[in-house]
């Protein structure tokens, strides 16, 4: 569980402010970070964060009709005995109509793999004619479970006439990757495991005409409502944290 300790830190943050978009304050006030880090308070009827599911999709058709597709996931829910943690992966590769011709004299993209970001960071680099591609992240709240689904497992793997498709989800963040002869797609994201920087990444590097390309970043949130007995015993623990304190 502690390695999953950062993916957690986002969504569990987010349980701090309204879920609905209507309900967020109209204005600001900036604070200094001595003043946040002894902030406590709780939201009358709102949803609170109970869980989350991190998607990453990537989706590649080259021109000779080729699809490359590779998926992992993270699923944390809440339970009466804490956290439980998920994951799933798939990987896929169908094969296109003379898929190992590609032509002579193809034209390759660089550099995008090699950008270094402690933080959020998206990447297109594209050589070529009638191409549609794009990075894409969705965030989403909901009460039901979400998610792809995927099957049980932290790594797959695929490769097929010079095309490969891979998945890694383990200590260290999620990796999803498809290669062709016509580029690379990548999503990683990278949270301590020896990494010095924390990332989301997205990249897309493509040299040819005609390819379709998506990387899609799905994260689900969500919400369970939070009672009024809820707040209530929130309330009563409050108040025996503060009276052991005044006996000593």
């Amino acid at each position: 569980m502690n390695h999953y300790a950062r993916l957690l830190a986002l969504p569990l943050c987010m349980g701090a402010i309204p879920a609905l978009a209507h309900e967020v304050p109209m204005s600001w006030q900036p604070v200094s970070d001595e003043v946040l880090a002894h902030a406590t308070g709780k939201y009358m009827d709102q949803n609170m964060i109970s869980g989350f599911q991190l998607d990453l999709i990537s989706q590649w058709q080259t021109p000779s009709g080729a699809s490359l597709y590779a998926a992992g996931s993270v699923n944390v829910q809440q339970g009466s005995n804490g956290y439980t943690v998920n994951t799933g992966s798939q990987t896929g590769i169908l094969p296109g109509n003379n898929s190992t011709n590609y032509g002579p004299g193809l034209a390759s993209v660089h550099g995008g793999n090699l950008i270094q970001v402690n933080g959020v960071g998206q990447v297109t680099q594209v050589a070529g004619n009638g191409n549609a591609v794009q990075n894409q992240t969705v965030i989403d709240f909901s009460p039901t479970q979400g998610g792809l689904g995927l099957p049980s497992g932290g790594a797959s793997s695929t490769s097929l006439d010079g095309m490969n498709a891979h998945v890694a989800v383990g200590q260290s963040g999620v990796n999803v990757s498809l290669q062709s002869p016509f580029g690379s797609v990548v999503q990683t994201i990278t949270s301590g495991g020896g990494s010095p920087m924390n990332r989301i990444m997205q990249v897309i590097q493509v040299a040819g005409n005609n390819q379709q390309v998506l990387n899609s970043m799905l994260l689900h949130l969500r919400t369970n409502p939070v009672t009024m007995n809820a707040l209530r015993q929130v309330g009563v623990n409050q108040a025996l944290a503060n009276t052991l304190g005044l006996r000593r």
